[in-house]
């Protein structure tokens, strides 16, 4: 009976490491970038060539080595089990503000199609030597310098000449993509290609990303992967952040013709978004998180018009333009038109606050402190175009 048993385990074993030996070796295809940082958090992505398991170990930027010690473990949980998946987004918490990380990012195969998931055994991981690093978010900061750039549309000639010294730059504490970085979400592989494989492979690992959705990433069987690949606090492209003496709106925009248009063949239904996303920012401009921040910014890729526009910015400016004026606003920055442009107070059809729109060829280089706020708009060639500055009241 004992040799039963031990050839029928054999058999199995037999069975399952055959079985293992077929899971196809996840390589790392797109990634990583970090979005979603705050004091304590923040969330690595990164996209693979399969289906599998992935994780991320963390240590401080404290000189020891990364195998110094048994490194923290994050995992992607949902509802109890680590996720298999082709497009991982692994949130990291109990960090300190103002803190250098180092990490490493892996990855194992796992065959999960019956009843016991059976991993590969073979881990993929980043390299332990050159490892990314990032630094969470600090609202002690006095000042905070950040990067702006949008309306890219895939052109990687101008995404690399506009961000290739983003990684090297130390006082640069995130970058803002203003919406319209690609021109269609037909896919993830199309996203990669247009833009984040170059951000990833430069500085999106070592630079906070913060992602504001443009109308043309409504566009395209695809769209419904932007908040997989972009997830934020709330689940949708519209949320609030502290960093340094600034409070920051990320608005959504939506679409920019009517839902009835036949260009959405009637999947459109952005008019009841929108009046939701009004309801959240009359809800959020009420908090305290925002409030007590010395500096208000908002981040929307359509900027608001002085003349009857388009249906989408006509509602935007209905919608969102009152709460805006009695939010204490002190500069909104914008993309969409392709065309510099800075609007005064009362400009764009009664805005109280300046909006800086950047054209879809320059970034625009932000500082700000409790007391301005000083822009710089940098063409592709590094040259610096036009330069405002905004006294905070």
């Amino acid at each position: 009976m004992k040799k039963l048993f031990l050839s029928i385990a054999l058999v199995v074993l037999g069975a399952s490491m055959a079985y293992s030996a077929e899971i196809p070796v996840p390589k790392f295809k797109c990634g990583p970038w970090v979005v979603g940082v705050t004091e304590t958090e923040m969330t690595i992505v990164w996209t693979s060539t399969e289906r599998c398991m992935g994780w991320v170990e963390v240590a401080p930027d404290d000189g020891s080595s990364f195998y110094a010690v048994e490194r923290p473990r994050y995992y992607e949980d949902f509802l109890g089990r680590h996720l298999v998946t082709k497009v991982h987004h692994v949130r990291l918490t109990g960090l300190k503000a103002g803190t250098t990380y180092r990490y490493r990012v892996y990855q194992q195969g796992v065959d999960d199609s019956g009843h016991s998931p059976v991993s590969s055994g073979k881990i993929i991981a980043s390299s332990p030597y050159d490892l990314y690093k990032i630094k969470t978010l600090d609202t002690s900061k006095s000042e905070t310098t950040f990067a702006v750039i949008n309306d890219i549309h895939g052109r990687d000639s101008i995404m690399t000449a506009l961000t290739k010294d983003f990684k090297s730059r130390k006082d640069l504490d995130f970058v803002v993509f203003n919406g319209d970085m690609a021109s269609f979400m037909g896919s993830i592989e199309d996203v990669e290609k247009d833009f984040l494989l170059r951000a990833s492979n430069s500085f999106a690992p070592h630079k906070p990303l913060v992602y504001v959705r443009g109308n043309h990433e409504t566009r395209g069987p695809g769209f419904s992967e932007f908040m997989n690949l972009f997830p934020s606090k709330t689940g949708t492209p519209s949320y609030l952040f502290r960093h340094g003496p600034a409070a920051f709106l990320v608005l959504d925009c939506g679409e920019d013709k009517p839902d009835s248009d036949m260009e959405y063949g009637g999947t459109a239904a952005y008019d009841a978004y929108r009046e939701s996303m009004a309801q959240w920012l009359a809800e959020t401009i009420e908090s305290e998180e925002y409030k007590s921040a010395p500096v208000k910014i908002v981040l929307m890729h359509i900027p608001f018009e002085k003349e009857a526009g388009w249906w989408g910015n006509n509602e935007l400016k209905r919608l969102l333009l009152p709460l805006l004026n009695k939010a204490d606003v002190d500069l909104m920055m914008s993309g969409h038109t392709h065309r510099y442009s800075f609007r005064e107070k009362g400009t764009s059809g009664g805005n109280e606050f300046p909006i800086l729109v950047n054209g879809n060829n320059d970034r625009v280089d932000v500082k700000v402190t409790t007391s301005r706020i000083e822009l710089k708009v940098i063409d592709a060639t590094g040259k610096q175009l036009h330069q405002h500055t905004i006294d905070v009241k």
